[in-house]
């Protein structure tokens, strides 16, 4: 099927509200018959051309773990729009939902030699995927794998990436909730190596139309940081959409169909350098569940 006809999904009796953390939010209004957010993830397959082998791994994802246990994020880097999906299981080493049975049922789509480690207590890995990979053209030779930071006062989690060159510590993240701690909020965002304070004003990333928000999460990566706003309402992802140039395809789709998405909240991130005074946002992405 040409993913541009493809049926909207619709909201069913046992849908699940779910954030990119895979933790459930009660509807902000009433969810029956609307849109489900994996219509925003085939819009944004649709803008690159419908990537037929993308769309047949996302699926194949879906009927392997069931509904709503994916997230994905699309972004948005140099013009270019990709696609990351998340894998949670909170069991840690009693998970059902490990990197070995998300391989397994990629088999056919995508080739991957990195050996899973599922010795390693990791609540949650995810990986790229793009139609070269999923048609098996390009090898996936990445994976993300998250773990736990305990003893830390602040709930937070650390990223290594997998390679062929074994593990590489890559970033930290910092969950904040927005009402309690926004003091802290700006405190960690301000507290880099990767800009200068005397110069740097930290609204400049917490901006106020994405504050609307209950989570805020800082991230320090190796080049760059990064900072998520989770639980937004749909106009300020509207908004966000349009000030972070996503295709025009997956902004029109957006507005086109705002009263059947307003019943779901939405997460968003930007990856950001300083120059001078000036804030350059180098990557930006939203996330739903498929």
């Amino acid at each position: 099927m040409n993913i541009e006809s493809r049926p909207l999904e619709r909201t069913g009796p046992h849908e699940k509200f779910a954030d990119y953390c895979l933790w459930d939010y009660p509807p902000p209004s009433p969810p029956a018959g609307k849109l489900r957010s994996s219509n925003l993830l085939w819009s944004a397959i649709a803008s690159i051309g419908g990537a037929p082998h993308l769309v047949a791994a996302c699926e194949a994802i879906r009927a392997g773990l069931g509904p709503f246990r994916t997230v994905y994020g699309v972004k948005q880097k140099d013009g270019l729009t990709s696609f990351e999906f998340y894998f949670y299981d909170y069991e840690r080493l009693e998970r059902r939902v490990s990197i070995s049975r998300v391989l397994e049922i990629l088999k056919p789509w995508v080739a991957c030699s990195l050996p899973p480690l599922e010795g390693r207590p990791y609540f949650m890995f995810s990986i790229d995927l793009d139609e070269a990979t999923s048609s098996g053209r390009k090898p996936l030779d990445t994976i993300n794998m998250y773990i736990g930071n305990p003893g830390s006062s602040v709930s937070s989690g650390i990223c290594y990436e997998q390679s062929a060159a074994g593990l590489r510590l890559a970033n930290f993240y910092f969950f904040f909730d927005r009402r309690r701690e926004m003091d802290d909020i700006v405190a960690k965002v301000a507290c880099s190596a990767h800009h200068d304070l005397r110069t740097f004003d930290p609204s400049s990333v917490l901006r106020p139309e994405l504050l609307n928000c209950e989570v805020v999460v800082v991230a320090n990566k190796k080049f760059n940081d990064g900072v998520y706003f989770s639980r937004l309402p749909i106009d300020p992802l509207i908004g966000f959409l349009k000030r972070e140039a996503f295709h025009p395809d997956i902004i029109a789709f957006a507005e086109r169909h705002r009263d059947e998405l307003d019943h779901m909240l939405y997460d968003v991130g930007v990856d950001y350098i300083v120059e001078g005074r000036s804030v350059k946002v180098t990557k930006s992405a939203f996330y739903g569940l498929l």
